[in-house]
């Protein structure tokens, strides 16, 4: 009687040991060719900058483990979380998701905000290629829009000329600007080894 007990006891943990362990591996989504996964903490009201050079569609996914961290995504090197500092951003608690179609400007400036409300905020980012068919690539799952195709093509005349303006600007800025933070970066690690 002791022996069964024993055997069943010890089925039970190996199965508990193997779902945990099958649980943690990432689920396989179709359409989704995992690129990068990263980690990392962010301290209240600040940010942590990303830069991705990706082609094609993308889908960034940005999981808080600890406190909430918010997801802010531009053309340009250092997103805001003021509407007029990004293009894309995602602020709910847990996961955030935004996607970026194939045709964005690269490369991509991904902001990670913590929220003011914690001291620390642990998140995990995932960037996929997402190949996943989409209609209307600027609206998330779940929102709805009035937005038609060509209902204002005035207006979207004049956006599309502004943002091609601005990031003409930035792309001549970073054009120096990089440059330079790689040589500044180099030789500071001359003069600290």
């Amino acid at each position: 009687m002791r022996r069964k007990f024993i055997i069943i006891l010890l089925g039970i943990i190996c199965a508990s040991t193997l779902s945990s362990l099958f649980s943690a591996l990432p689920e396989r989504q179709p359409n989704k060719l995992l690129l990068n996964v990263a980690s990392g903490i962010v301290g209240a009201g600040n940010f942590t900058y990303w830069h991705l050079g990706y082609t094609g569609p993308l889908s960034i996914e940005l999981r808080s483990l600890s406190g909430d961290a918010d997801l802010y995504v531009a053309y340009h090197m250092r997103p805001g979380y003021e509407v007029s500092e990004n293009e894309y951003s995602s602020t709910t608690c847990g996961l955030d998701v935004v996607y970026i179609p194939d045709d964005y400007l690269r490369p991509i400036g991904v902001g990670i905000f913590g929220h003011w409300a914690y001291e620390q905020s642990e998140y995990k980012i995932r960037v996929y290629q997402d190949n996943t068919p989409v209609i209307y690539p600027r609206v998330m799952a779940g929102e709805e829009t009035s937005y038609k195709p060509n209902e204002y093509p005035e207006g979207d005349a004049k956006r599309e000329r502004r943002d091609h303006e601005r990031r003409t600007e930035d792309e001549n800025k970073s054009r120096f600007i990089i440059p330079l933070l790689n040589i500044l970066d180099t030789l500071m690690d001359f003069v600290f080894l």
